[in-house]
């Protein structure tokens, strides 16, 4: 049986909601931080630089928080983005056997996503 365009992209589509959803509050707040950081510096990031950083559970998360937002940004195309693929760089991960990996810049209206994503938390802890 052929599978149809729209299909795959249902299939597609509901698969990634599952995987979204392994990325904890955590995991995003953690990466959240360390994007920031590694923005201050003005220089391009990827996940070589997070890898070195986060832990090995937090660092299987940061592709899909990468691809949350470039998602936001194709959702969204009237609105800055909130990260530009700047290049790419052969992973140092051992397991990905050479495989390139993106560098990104964290626009502006990409810092206020994440700072303001940070502010909704302490909100939250406040009000609990």
């Amino acid at each position: 049986m052929t599978t149809t365009p729209e299909q795959a992209a249902s299939w597609a589509a509901a698969h990634l909601r599952e995987l979204y959803s392994t990325v904890t509050r955590w995991d995003t707040a953690v990466l959240d931080q360390v994007v920031l950081h590694l923005a201050s510096h003005g220089q391009p990031f990827g996940m070589n630089q997070i890898r070195v950083i986060v832990p090995d559970d937090v660092c299987r998360k940061a592709g899909l928080y990468f691809h949350a937002l470039v998602g936001h940004d194709a959702l969204h195309p009237d609105e800055p983005r909130l990260l530009l693929r700047v290049g790419d760089e052969v992973s140092i991960n051992p397991k990905a056997h050479g495989k390139r990996v993106n560098v990104y810049l964290l626009t502006r209206a990409g810092r206020k996503f994440i700072e303001d994503r940070q502010a909704a938390r302490i909100d939250e802890r406040r009000a609990a």
